[in-house]
């Protein structure tokens, strides 16, 4: 059984992130099935692994003490950029009756945010060597890569696609150390999205096409120093 991912530790302080529009309690923010803990370091956590994810070298973010946060279901000892687009190809965004998510797991339910975000689309990590990263990525996923290639032609770095839930890990090769280096948040609506997080105060651009077909507004990379965007599906 391939793991959900469930919670992400994520930069910028709280006001930071309601000036995107989100609705935090207890600096955490829940969107599905993940929790978001703010005013870390960019962190991940499965609600289960297969193997130690250290090999990965992201840290795991704990589980918070907070109300709405998915419980430890597996027990496992070892569960300790502005520009995120991703292909068309890579498979749609899973839902709780998405043959992907297995019955019983928690996805989570919409939570209401005023930037009207619902799910965690993707999140960007930057890997020294695909190779490498994928063999690490199966052990401790205890899965293959949906796809591997170079979306963006022979030129462009080549990435693979893993499916941990909802989300996708867009993984990237960069030839640099290993980091969590940005996220995108799914929206129904991003001309809304785009109105209420400057509404505010949160400095995001304009939609522009993205990649796999619908469209994406990227926050400025200044804003806590990190890659954040938000994504409009196509329509399917």
């Amino acid at each position: 059984m391939s793991p959900l991912l469930d919670r992400i530790g994520l930069p910028g302080d709280e006001k930071s992130w309601q000036a995107l529009g989100f609705d935090l309690n207890a600096a955490t923010f829940r969107l599905g099935a993940v929790t978001c803990a703010v005013d870390t370091t960019p962190a991940w956590g499965f609600d289960q692994v297969h193997a130690d994810p250290v090999a990965l070298g992201i840290p795991v973010q704990p589980r918070a003490a907070h109300p709405d946060a998915t419980s430890d279901a597996d027990g496992s000892a070892l569960d300790a950029a502005s520009d995120v687009d991703v292909p068309a190809d890579r498979g749609a965004p899973g839902a709780a009756s998405d043959p992907d998510v297995p019955a019983g797991r928690d996805t989570g339910s919409p939570a209401t945010h005023p930037n009207g975000a619902t799910y965690v689309d993707h999140l960007v990590y930057w890997v020294p060597d695909l190779d490498d990263a994928v063999t690490a990525l199966n052990a401790v996923l205890g899965t293959e890569p949906r796809r591997r290639f170079h979306p963006r032609g022979p030129s462009g770095p080549e990435m693979a696609f893993y499916r941990v839930g909802k989300p996708f890990l867009e993984v990237v090769s960069t030839g640099r150390p290993p980091i969590l280096a940005g996220i995108a948040f799914g929206t129904p609506d991003l001309d809304a999205t785009v109105a209420a997080v400057r509404a505010a105060g949160g400095p995001i651009g304009d939609p522009k096409p993205a990649v796999q077909g619908g469209r994406i507004a990227s926050v400025w990379s200044g804003h806590v120093r990190w890659g954040i965007a938000f994504l409009e599906p196509a329509p399917r």
